[in-house]
């Protein structure tokens, strides 16, 4: 049966955490690739709390210490250094993921503060060696346009990821320190989603805005959302890690359904955070915390943003992507299917910059179907298609031709390949040859498609079918 969504009175925001595409990590020059496979070292660590700057112990930290927990934490040569050790204070805040997060910022309509000043959050689950992440404020009070109307953003914070869990019991947690310091966007929403669907919808927004900035990491774990819920008469709930955005609706249903059930049984709805499971529902991990988990990182001075930076920023701000795929879909004539999936593997520009080049077609083809099989720099397809110009290409040439070119070879000496495709005239030969010596096939029931399988039969992949049978229905009109 399903839920009267209004009648409980739900509501929910979402948060999404999405790691940046940068060289370095966010407070040291150690590589944020996030590709070293075997640690050098390992250290042992215990976490303790410590008061905010306000004297109190944050609910959550105290929770956390219970555990009792030891973390052991293996240090990858290229990708950790000291200050993932927490034996060396933070580097300045790299300034590339700075102007990224602003991009963001301003993308969805937030005001800047006039001085950014790093935080450290209190964090005692081991995923920070430190016991705290830090993070920094880049913006608040934006808004993002929906179906069901404006959605504000609370908050857009740029912060250092967590370590990754490698393995854990009851009494340990083994960590990884090569994600650890990878920058990281933060976007909290406010509580004006009132329907599973519309968390959906409203992730799916915020992905496409970052995705915009072409400076997104893609590929799994490197985007993850977290959702608040509550309902008339319970209590905001955090649900940890939603990997998957087809899972959203159904956590939200969940997290609904039980908060209902704990107030239909007459007992209170406690804050907690909680983890999303695959199956859609949750469990408990830990209290709510609160703003005592906050204080200023002292090591990292405040950095001034000013109004004229701002200015030239906004003039400079990167194309929606949805707005990229209506004109994609106007100028080439792609259905939305195809463009959509242009636009999704971040191939928008190189994809109008090769239909320039070459067929439209065929660079969409390329693009879509064989970009993932055959991994190919982007000059060294653009000179492909510069090359081929606006010939047509049968599959088989084309998948020899793309093989070749992802395994280094010139691009010149790939296109000799080329030399096996057939003329227009060479194929209207073949047609009118086959049509000589097998004049029965005009007597069958479909003569074109009788025909078409003897002329492939012969052309072995050196013509395109389309154009094969365009040649065929010609000369059956003779």
């Amino acid at each position: 049966m399903s839920l009267d969504y209004k009648k409980l009175g739900l509501k929910a925001g979402v948060e999404i955490h999405q790691q940046l595409a940068i060289k370095h990590k966010l407070f040291c020059q150690c590589s944020a690739a996030f590709q070293d496979k075997e640690p050098v070292f390992e250290i042992k660590r215990k976490l303790r709390p410590v008061a905010g700057e306000l004297g109190d112990i944050d609910v959550a930290a105290a929770f956390e210490t219970l555990k009792d927990k030891t973390f052991r934490y293996k240090v990858y040569l290229n990708e950790s250094c000291a200050v993932e050790l927490d034996s060396e204070p933070p580097h300045p805040l790299n300034r590339e993921a700075l102007e990224i997060a602003l991009q963001i910022a301003l993308m969805l309509n937030c005001e800047v503060p006039e001085e950014i000043e790093v935080m450290r959050k209190t964090v005692l689950d081991g995923s920070n060696t430190s016991g705290f992440q830090r993070t920094a404020l880049v913006g608040l009070n934006g808004w993002l346009q929906t179906s069901f109307g404006r959605v504000g953003i609370t908050n857009v914070c740029l912060e250092e990821d967590a370590c990754q869990i490698i393995k854990k019991d009851k009494k340990a947690v083994i960590y990884g320190l090569n994600r650890l310091g990878i920058p990281l966007v933060e976007i909290g929403t406010s509580p004006d989603i009132h329907t599973p669907e519309q968390a959906r919808e409203v992730a799916e927004k915020i992905g496409m805005v970052l995705r915009s900035t072409g400076r997104a990491k893609r590929g799994i774990g490197t985007i993850r959302q977290d959702v608040n819920i509550s309902i008339k008469g319970g209590a905001r709930c955090e649900i940890k890690g939603v990997q998957k955005l087809n899972l959203l609706p159904r956590i939200v249903e969940s997290e609904a359904q039980r908060q209902k059930e704990v107030i239909k049984k007459g007992k209170g709805v406690t804050r907690d955070v909680r983890r999303a499971l695959p199956n859609g529902r949750t469990e408990f991990m830990r209290p709510l915390p609160g703003a005592a988990r906050l204080y200023p990182e002292t090591d990292i001075p405040p950095i001034q943003i000013t109004a004229k930076r701002l200015r030239e920023m906004r003039k400079t701000l990167p194309e929606l992507l949805d707005k990229k795929l209506g004109k994609i879909m106007k100028r080439y004539s792609l259905n939305e299917e195809i463009a959509g999936q242009i636009v999704s593997l971040g191939k928008a520009e190189l994809f109008e910059k090769a239909a320039r080049l070459s067929d439209t077609k065929l660079a969409a083809n390329v693009l879509t179907k064989y970009s993932r099989q055959f991994k190919i720099p982007d000059d060294r397809l653009l000179e492909f298609f510069r090359l081929l110009g606006k010939k047509a290409m049968p599959k088989e040439v084309l998948e020899k031709m793309l093989e070749g070119l992802s395994k280094g070879r010139p691009v010149k000496e790939v296109l000799k390949l080329e030399g096996k495709v057939l003329s227009r005239d060479d194929i209207i030969k073949i047609v009118q040859d086959i049509i000589n010596k097998t004049p029965q096939a005009l007597n069958a029931p479909r003569p074109e498609q009788a025909l078409m399988g003897l002329v492939m039969r012969e052309v072995r992949g050196r013509a395109p079918g389309a154009l094969v049978m365009k040649l065929i229905m010609k000369e059956l009109k003779k």
